[in-house]
C-alpha cells in the first residue's frame, strides 16, 4: 500500500509539473500571438513577418485552398492592410490549444473574437467574427490558421468591378452555345480562370432567348485585355458562338463600367 502511495504521490507530482510547463508556454505563447494582431493592427507587415517560421503550415478562410505556406501568408497579410484600415481586434477569450493526437496542452494558443475595420475603397464598416489557432516552433508561428467567413466579408463591403454580358441567341440554337460555353476547352471555365476575373454566373431568360453572363474583376482594364485576347488571339468561343446569335456579333452586348453595387 505505501508503495502504491509514493507510485501515486510521485505520478501527482510529475503531472502538476508537466501541467505547470505546459501553462506557462501557454501564456508565453498567447502573448506572443496577441504581439502578432497588434502589429496587424498596426499595418505593420514586415515585423509580422518576423514572428513566422519559415516551414509554416497554416489554413486559410478561402473556399477551395488547401495549407499555404509563409510566401502565401505574407500576401494575404499585405491584402489584408491593403484593403482595409482601422484594423481591431476584440478576443472574446483565449484557450490552451491541445495535441491533435493525444488530447494533452501542448502550449500552444487558439482564439475568438471578432474583427473591425473599414473598407478602403468603399468606406462601408466590417464586423467580422473569426477563430484563429497558432502552434509555435523555434519561438515563431509554425501551424495554425484563420477561419473566418472571407467571401461573405468581401461580397458585402468591398468594392465590385461588374460586367454584365448578354448572348442574344438565335430561335433553336441555344444548345449550340450551351455547349459552347460548357466546353471547359474554349467556354466560360477559361473566363473564370482568367487573370483578373473573381468570380462568374451565368442565368438564361427562355422568353427573350438570351444568356446572361454576369462576372466581376478586379478592374475594368482586365476585363478589356480579356476582351482583346478573345477578340484577337484565343478566337475559338467567338468562332463557335457568333453565327448562332442575333446578328451575328450585334447579339453580344456588354454592360459595363458600373458602379454602385449594393447588397439589401
Amino acid at each position: 500500500m505505501k508503495k502504491l502511495f509514493v507510485i501515486a504521490l510521485v505520478s501527482f507530482i510529475v503531472s502538476s509539473c508537466s501541467n505547470n510547463a505546459y501553462q506557462a508556454e501557454f501564456e508565453k505563447n498567447t502573448e506572443i500571438a496577441k504581439a502578432y494582431f497588434k502589429l496587424h493592427e498596426e499595418e505593420n507587415a514586415e515585423a509580422m513577418f518576423e514572428y513566422l517560421h519559415p516551414d509554416m503550415e497554416w489554413h486559410m478562410p478561402v473556399y477551395g485552398m488547401g495549407m499555404v505556406g509563409i510566401e502565401q501568408v505574407k500576401a494575404a497579410i499585405l491584402g489584408y492592410q491593403a484593403e482595409f484600415d482601422n484594423m481591431k481586434f476584440e478576443a472574446d477569450y483565449w484557450l490552451p490549444g491541445v495535441n491533435t493526437e493525444t488530447g494533452v496542452p501542448d502550449g500552444s494558443t487558439r482564439v475568438y473574437g471578432t474583427w473591425t475595420s473599414i473598407n478602403t475603397q468603399t468606406g462601408k464598416e466590417t464586423v467580422l467574427t473569426a477563430y484563429h489557432s497558432f502552434e509555435f516552433k523555434e519561438g515563431k508561428i509554425y501551424k495554425g490558421g484563420d477561419w473566418f467567413d472571407l467571401g461573405g466579408m468581401m461580397s458585402a463591403v468591398a468594392h465590385k468591378n461588374l460586367v454584365v454580358a448578354e448572348f442574344e441567341i438565335l430561335p433553336g440554337k441555344e444548345e449550340i452555345v450551351f455547349a459552347a460555353m460548357d466546353n471547359p476547352e474554349i467556354g466560360l471555365d477559361i473566363t473564370r480562370n482568367y487573370k483578373g476575373c473573381n468570380s462568374l454566373v451565368s442565368t438564361y431568360n427562355k422568353e427573350s432567348n438570351t444568356l446572361f453572363v454576369m462576372s466581376e474583376w478586379d478592374s475594368y482594364e482586365e476585363y478589356d485585355a480579356y476582351l482583346k485576347w478573345r477578340s484577337e488571339e484565343f478566337t475559338d468561343l467567338g468562332e463557335a458562338i457568333i453565327p448562332y446569335l442575333k446578328g451575328g456579333l450585334k447579339g453580344f452586348k456588354a454592360f459595363y463600367p458600373n458602379s454602385d453595387y449594393k447588397i439589401y
